[in-house]
C-alpha cells in the first residue's frame, strides 16, 4: 500500500553526511546485544559463545563496511522522529539502528537511517551481516518478497507519526489566506503549480540519483576485477631467489604487515562465504556464459586449495605473527615490523589469495542480487 507524501528507498551503503544529526549509537554494542538477544531465543541451553561473536565483529568490520541506509521523503508533513525510532526498533529486533539525520529543503523533510542487519545461521559462524536473509527471518518469506515488504511495513510506521512541518512563514500565509476570502482561489492555484514543480523536480532528481548510482557500481565492479586481477598475477608468479634468501629478515612497514595479515585471518570467512555464493548462483545460472567474470581462472587457484589447507594457513598466520618483532620508532619515524622474507612471502600469497576470493564474491553476489531483484524490488530499492 502506498501512502500519499510519503517514499521511503534503501541503500546498501552509508547514508551521506549532510542535515541535521538527529542521534548516534554504538554500533558494536548494539550489534553485540543483538546476537546474544537471537542466540538465547534459537538456542535452550547452550552457552552463548560471547567472546568469539565481540572478536569476530570488531575485526571484520574494519575489512567491510556493515552499513545500510534508508532514506524517508515527506511532503508538506513532518515526523514524530523519537516515537518512529522505538517502534522500529522493537518491530525489527534483529536490526540495530545506527545512527540518522535530517535534511530540510522548503516543503519537503528528508529523514537518513544508517542500520545494520544481522541474519542468524545454523551451521559454521552463527551470525552474517546480510539484508536480505535479516528480513527473509523476520518476515518468514522468500528473498523475492522481502525487501517490498520492508519498505511497506516502513511506510505504515511513517504514516501513524506524521505531523505538520513547523513552519512559521507559512503559517502566516494561511491566516491571511482564511482572512481574505477572495484571494484563495489564487493561492490554491500556486500550491498546484509548486506542487506540480516539485514532483518534476523529483523525477529529475531520481533519474539523475539513479545515474549516478549505476556509474558507482560500474567503478567499483572495475576495481574489483582489477584487484582480481592483480590476484591472480601476484598468485601466477614464480620467485626464482625463494630458496637463496628466504631466511634474510626485512624491514615492513606496520601499517602493511596489519592488512596483510587481516587478510590472511579472514581466509575462512570469505572461503565459506564464496562457497554459498557460488552454490547459490549455479541454481540460477542457465549456462556457463552468463557469468562474465574470470571463472576459469579463478578457479583454478581455488581448485589447488582445500578446506583444510585453509585451517592450516590460519594456523600458519599464528606462527607467523609468534615471529615478527614490532619496532616502534621514537620522534617522527613510523613504527615497523622486522619479519623474515620467507614469512613475508607466505603473507603476499595469503593476501592475494583474499583479494581473489572476494573479488569473486562481490562479481557473484551482484549477479544473485540482480537476478533476485527483477519483477521483485519496487522502484528506487539499490
Amino acid at each position: 500500500m502506498s501512502y500519499q507524501n510519503i517514499m521511503v528507498d534503501i541503500y546498501q551503503a552509508a547514508s551521506p553526511a549532510v542535515g541535521e544529526r538527529l542521534f548516534d549509537d554504538d554500533m558494536l554494542r548494539d550489534i553485540y546485544y543483538i546476537c546474544e538477544e537471537v542466540f538465547h531465543k534459537k538456542n535452550k541451553g547452550i552457552p552463548y559463545p560471547k567472546k568469539d561473536v565481540e572478536e569476530y565483529f570488531e575485526e571484520f568490520h574494519t575489512i567491510i563496511s556493515f552499513f545500510k541506509h534508508i532514506e524517508i521523503t515527506l511532503d508538506y508533513v513532518d515526523l514524530d522522529w523519537p516515537a518512529l525510532l522505538d517502534v522500529l526498533i522493537q518491530t525489527f529486533p534483529q536490526i540495530a539502528w545506527i545512527g540518522g539525520s535530517k535534511e530540510k529543503q522548503e516543503n519537503r523533510v528528508v529523514y537518513y537511517i544508517d542500520f545494520v542487519p544481522i541474519a542468524y545461521r545454523e551451521a559454521s559462524f552463527p551470525f552474517i551481516v546480510n539484508l536480505q536473509e535479516s528480513l527473509a527471518q523476520h518476515f518468514l518469506g522468500t528473498s523475492a518478497d522481502v525487501l517490498g515488504q520492508f519498505t511497506d511495513k516502513i511506510e505504515q510506521l511513517v504514516a501513524t507519526f506524521i505531523k505538520p512541518i513547523l513552519d512559521t512563514e507559512s503559517q502566516s500565509v494561511e491566516k491571511k489566506s482564511l482572512e481574505k476570502d477572495s484571494h484563495q482561489n489564487i493561492l490554491d492555484i500556486h500550491r498546484v503549480q509548486q506542487m506540480e514543480q516539485a514532483v518534476v523536480q523529483e523525477r529529475y532528481a531520481k533519474e539523475k540519483m539513479r545515474l549516478a548510482n549505476q556509474k558507482l557500481e560500474v567503478v567499483i565492479e572495475q576495481m574489483e576485477r582489477q584487484s582480481l586481477s592483480r590476484a591472480i598475477k601476484e598468485l601466477s608468479k614464480t620467485r626464482e631467489d625463494e630458496s637463496e634468501d628466504w631466511d634474510h629478515v626485512i624491514k615492513v612497514d606496520l601499517r602493511e604487515y596489519s592488512q596483510l595479515l587481516q587478510k590472511a585471518k579472514f581466509l575462512e570467512q570469505s572461503w565459506l562465504m564464496n562457497r554459498e555464493l557460488m552454490v547459490k548462483s549455479e541454481k540460477m545460472t542457465v549456462s556457463e556464459n552468463q557469468l562474465t567474470y574470470e571463472r576459469e581462472q579463478v578457479r583454478k587457484f581455488k581448485d589447488s586449495v582445500s578446506t583444510n589447507e585453509i585451517y592450516l594457513i590460519l594456523e600458519e598466520c599464528s606462527l607467523i605473527e609468534s615471529r615478527v618483532k614490532v619496532k616502534k620508532r621514537p620522534w617522527f619515524n613510523q613504527p615497523h615490523v622486522r619479519i623474515m622474507k620467507m614469512d613475508y612471502d607466505s603473507l603476499l600469497n595469503k593476501a592475494a589469495y583474499f583479494d581473489l576470493i572476494q573479488g569473486e564474491n562481490f562479481l557473484v553476489e551482484q549477479f544473485v542480487l540482480s537476478e533476485t531483484a527483477i519483477g521483485s524490488a519496487p522502484e528506487g530499492i539499490i
